[in-house]
C-alpha cells in the first residue's frame, strides 16, 4: 500500500503523486490485455477490476492508511500478498501485473530506505516463487520452462535492483531534504538575527543622536524636551515623562509628551510629589530601590491623583529613576503598547538612554551649579573691591570731616558758616557711599541680579535720594537681562545707579526715565529726565554731574555713549553696548 509521511514536506507530496500515478499506471497492461483478448486470460479482468478497487481506496484514503502503516509497517505484507495472488493467477511469469506487484517494493523504498526496499523485496521473493509454481500447474499457462525461469529470474533481480536504487534515492533526498531543511533553519535565523541586529543598530543610531543633542541642550527645559522628543518620536514610545529631583526629596518640573497628542510639543505640569508620602508608589519603589520598576496597564504612577490623571498612562510602561553618582537627578517614565509589564530584556535601549541622560542631566546641573557658585564669588569679590576701594575711602572722609566740623564748634562757637561749608563738602561723600552701598546691597540680594531686583533696587534708590520732593519715575528693564552675562548685569546697574544719582542731584526734574531693552543682537540703554539740563559744550567742567564716569564704564564695554541736552530742556542719554563684545571688567 502506498503512504505518504504524517506531515509531508513538498517532496514527500511529490513522491506520493509519483507512487500514486505509477499505481494506476501499472494497471494498463492488464487491461491492454483483457482488451486484446479476454477469452485467452478470463480471469484477468476479474483481478484488474479487484485491483482498480484497491488502489481507488488508496487513493482516497491514502493519509490514513500512511498514518497506519508508520505504526504497523508490516500491513505492507498484505499488500505483497494481494500483488503475488494477481501474478499467480494470471500467468506467473507472463502477467501483466508484474508492475503492479513493484508499487509496494517502491513504496518501502521510499520511505523505509534502502533497508525498507530490501526487506520488502526478501519478503515478497517466496511469495513470487510461490505465485510461479502455482501458475505453471494450470492447463492455460502454455509458457515453456526454461523462459519461466529466466523470466523470473529477471524479475526478481530487477525486484532487488529497484528496492536498492529507490532505496538509496529516498536516502539521498532525505538527506537532501534534511540538509534543506537545517539550511532553511539557519537561513530564518539568519534572518531574525540581521533583523535583530539592524533593529539593535537602529537603536543604538538613535540614542547616538539622541545623546549628541542632550549634550548639545544647555538648559534643563531643553533638555527635557530634547529627551522626550527622541523617545516619543526616535524610538516609539506612546508616552514618556520626566521629573527632576530638587535635592529635598521631591520630583518637580513635570514634562509629559505623547504621540497621541493633536500637537507635537511637551506639556508642563507644575506639581510637587513628595517622595517620601509616595514610598509605595512605583514611583517611590524604582527610587527607593534605584532601579526600574515594570508596571501594567491602568496601575496609577504616584499615587497623586492630579499628577496621575495629567500624565494619562493607559498601557503598561517603565519607570526608570535617574542617578548620578549616588545622587538622585530624576525620574523618566515611558509608556510602551503592552498591557502586560514588559520583560526585562525589552529594556536595553531604554537602560542606555536612561543612563546618558542620568550623566547629561546630572552634568548640567553640576555645571550650572559652579556656574552660580563661581558667578556668585566673582560678584562677592568684586562688590568687596569696590566697597574697599570706594566706599571705605569715602565712609573714612566723611567721618574725618565730621569729627573736624565737631572740634571747630566746639573750639571756635562762632565759625558756623565755615562748619556749614564743611559739611556741604562732606554731603557728596555721603550721598556716594550710599549710592556704592546700595549698588553692593542690591548685588548680594538674594537669587542673583535679574531685571525685577533691579527695577525694584533703582525705585528704592531713587526714592531715598528724592526724599520731600515729588519725582514720577518710571523703569522698565526687559526680561532677556536674566540671560545676560552677570558681568554685564552688574556694569549696567551701576550705569543705572550713576543716571538716578545725577536726577535726583542735578536734574531737578518732575518726570525720570530709564529703560534697558535689548535691541539689535546688543544693549540699549536710556536714561532720560525733563529737568533742568544743561549746556553740552559746558558738559566735561560741569560739576558733580557724573557722565565721565558712565562714558568710561560704556566704552570699556566696548559700546557708544551719547547725550541730548539743552538748558531747561532736561536730559537724553542713550547707551548701545554689544553683547557679543560686553566682557567681565578686569
Amino acid at each position: 500500500m502506498n503512504s505518504i509521511p504524517q506531515n509531508p514536506s513538498d517532496q514527500g507530496a511529490q513522491v506520493i503523486k509519483v507512487l500514486l500515478l505509477f499505481r494506476w499506471t501499472s494497471l494498463v497492461p492488464a487491461l491492454i490485455v483483457w482488451l486484446i483478448s479476454p477469452a485467452a486470460a478470463p480471469l484477468t479482468g476479474w483481478v484488474l477490476f479487484a485491483l482498480a478497487a484497491i488502489t481507488a481506496v488508496i487513493s482516497l484514503r491514502h493519509r490514513a492508511l500512511n498514518r497506519q502503516l508508520q505504526q504497523t509497517p508490516w500491513l505492507l505484507a498484505v499488500d505483497l500478498a494481494l500483488s503475488a495472488a494477481a501474478i499467480a493467477l494470471t500467468g506467473g511469469a507472463v502477467s501483466a501485473f508484474y508492475f503492479h506487484a513493484l508499487s509496494p517494493i517502491l513504496a518501502a523504498a521510499f520511505f523505509f530506505k534502502i533497508r525498507g526496499g530490501l526487506t520488502t523485496a526478501l519478503a515478497f521473493t517466496p511469495l513470487y516463487i510461490s505465485a510461479l509454481f502455482y501458475a505453471q500447474r494450470q492447463p492455460t499457462v502454455v509458457v515453456p520452462s526454461s523462459i519461466e525461469l529466466y523470466l523470473g529470474l529477471t524479475q526478481l533481480f530487477t525486484v532487488y535492483l529497484i528496492a536498492v536504487i529507490f532505496g538509496y534515492s529516498a536516502r539521498l533526498l532525505e538527506t537532501l531534504r534534511q540538509q534543506t531543511d537545517r539550511l532553511s533553519r539557519t537561513s530564518q535565523e539568519l534572518i531574525q538575527s540581521n533583523a535583530e541586529l539592524e533593529h539593535m543598530n537602529q537603536q543604538l543610531r538613535l540614542i547616538q543622536s539622541l545623546t549628541l543633542s542632550l549634550q548639545s541642550a544647555v538648559e534643563p527645559v531643553e533638555m527635557q524636551q530634547v529627551l522626550l522628543k527622541g523617545l516619543v518620536e526616535e524610538m516609539g514610545y506612546c508616552t514618556a515623562a520626566v521629573a527632576l529631583s530638587d535635592g529635598d526629596g521631591a520630583l518637580v518640573g513635570w514634562m509629559r509628551r505623547s504621540r497621541n497628542d493633536a500637537e507635537a510639543h511637551c506639556a508642563a505640569q507644575e506639581v510637587i510629589l513628595d517622595l517620601r508620602q509616595a514610598e509605595e508608589s512605583p514611583v517611590g519603589r524604582a527610587v527607593h530601590a534605584r532601579r526600574f520598576v515594570s508596571v501594567g496597564a491602568q496601575t496609577p504612577p504616584t499615587g497623586e491623583v492630579v499628577l496621575d490623571d495629567w500624565l494619562r498612562l493607559e498601557q503598561a510602561y517603565v519607570v526608570a529613576p535617574l542617578h548620578l553618582r549616588g545622587n538622585l537627578i530624576g525620574v523618566l517614565l515611558v509608556e510602551t503598547e503592552e498591557l502586560a509589564a514588559p520583560a526585562d530584556a525589552k529594556l536595553t535601549p531604554l537602560a542606555l538612554v536612561a543612563n546618558h541622560a542620568s550623566v547629561a542631566l546630572g552634568s548640567l546641573r553640576l555645571c550650572i551649579e559652579r556656574t552660580q557658585r563661581l558667578a556668585s564669588e566673582e560678584v562677592r569679590n568684586r562688590i568687596a573691591a569696590d566697597i574697599h576701594d570706594s566706599v571705605s575711602q569715602q565712609l573714612f572722609g566723611l567721618a574725618y570731616g565730621l569729627n573736624a566740623c565737631n572740634q571747630l564748634l566746639e573750639q571756635h562757637p562762632e565759625a558756623t558758616a565755615q562748619v556749614k561749608a564743611q559739611l556741604a563738602d562732606l554731603e557728596p561723600l555721603a550721598f556716594a557711599a550710599l549710592h556704592q552701598m546700595r549698588s553692593a546691597i542690591l548685588g548680594l540680594a538674594p537669587g542673583g541680579l535679574d531685571s525685577r531686583r533691579l527695577a525694584a533696587g533703582l525705585r528704592k534708590h531713587m526714592n531715598s535720594l528724592c526724599i520731600g520732593r515729588r519725582l514720577a519715575f518710571d523703569v522698565h528693564v526687559t526680561p532677556a537681562f536674566d540671560r545676560w552675562p552677570l558681568a554685564l548685569r552688574h556694569e549696567l546697574l551701576l550705569i543705572a545707579q550713576e543716571g538716578v544719582a545725577n536726577i535726583a542731584r542735578h536734574a531737578n526734574a518732575c518726570q525720570a526715565r530709564i529703560a534697558i531693552e535689548e535691541c539689535n543682537g546688543g544693549v540699549a540703554v536710556i536714561i532720560e529726565d525733563d529737568g533742568v539740563g544743561f549746556d553740552p559744550a559746558q558738559a566735561a567742567i560741569v560739576d558733580g554731574v557724573g557722565l565721565d564716569g558712565i562714558r568710561r564704564r560704556v566704552e570699556r564695554l566696548g559700546g557708544h555713549f551719547l547725550h541730548e541736552t539743552q538748558p531747561g530742556e532736561g536730559v537724553r542719554l542713550y547707551i548701545d553696548i554689544p553683547l557679543q563684545r560686553a566682557a567681565p571688567l578686569p
